[in-house]
């Protein structure tokens, strides 16, 4: 496949599982479709559009009367960012907007011409616009909340081993190693920038007891909140 394909795309009620090196895009127009991406489970009613990545299995089907318009989109089409796309979008007012300019152009049969082609290049940036995942919003929400990595894999539709791996492999860490990293990162804001406590600081961040913050925090800069506090205010004295 060389080129970017738009059609209109019935599905059975007997799941149809299959994987291809190309992407797919599900903009519904009516009914009900649940579909399988990897381990992800969505069942669209209609409200979502739904992205595909190359080389990813997944499978479909239906128990009501559908109509889906499906592009089929090769690989060199796709950003080269590493960060991921999302699988599941609201179908808002935007994309709204693009299934109708797709409607226009695809009828009874498959279209694959310059208009299409065109109208990709925004869909591109809908998608890189909305390519931080719903739960990695969620953890710079909560961090200083208790989060368990099942809310976090229940968040994004996905077994629990599953998203573990899957955000290992797109952030480089753990999830927990992910907000242990961003509650430290805030401890250290709030020690340059405020009089709080080292136990106001650590309740803040998302820890009950001075002595949490103090061990890991020890551990990720070498030294201690207090000892970091007294050397960031030294330096900012010497700069005055």
């Amino acid at each position: 496949m060389a080129t970017i394909t738009c059609e209109r795309r019935t599905y059975t009620d007997k799941p149809y599982g299959h994987i291809h090196s190309y992407a797919q895009l599900v903009l519904p127009v009516k009914g009900i479709l649940s579909v399988t991406v990897n381990t992800a489970v969505f069942n669209d009613n209609c409200q979502n559009v739904i992205f595909i990545p190359p080389e990813s299995y997944h499978s479909f089907h239906s128990h009501t009367n559908n109509q889906f318009l499906v592009l089929d989109i090769p690989p060199m089409y796709l950003p080269q960012s590493t960060r991921p796309v999302p699988e599941c979008q609201l179908l808002d007012e935007r994309w709204k907007a693009v299934r109708t300019l797709l409607a226009q152009e695809v009828k009874d049969t498959p279209v694959a011409n310059s208009r299409v082609a065109d109208l990709f290049r925004y869909i591109l940036r809908l998608l890189e616009q909305d390519s931080c995942p719903a739960s990695l919003k969620y953890i710079h929400d909560q961090y200083h909340c208790d989060i368990t990595l099942q809310q976090l894999a229940d968040i994004e539709h996905y077994q629990l081993s599953y998203y573990c791996e899957w955000f290992q492999k797109h952030f480089g860490v753990s999830p927990m190693e992910y907000i242990r990293r961003l509650r430290l990162e805030n401890a250290q804001r709030l020690l340059e920038d405020s009089d709080h406590t080292i136990l106001q600081i650590a309740q803040q961040v998302g820890y009950r007891q001075h002595s949490t913050l103090t061990r890991l925090f020890q551990g990720y800069t070498g030294v201690t909140p207090a000892v970091y506090r007294k050397k960031t205010r030294i330096k900012a004295k010497c700069k005055q």
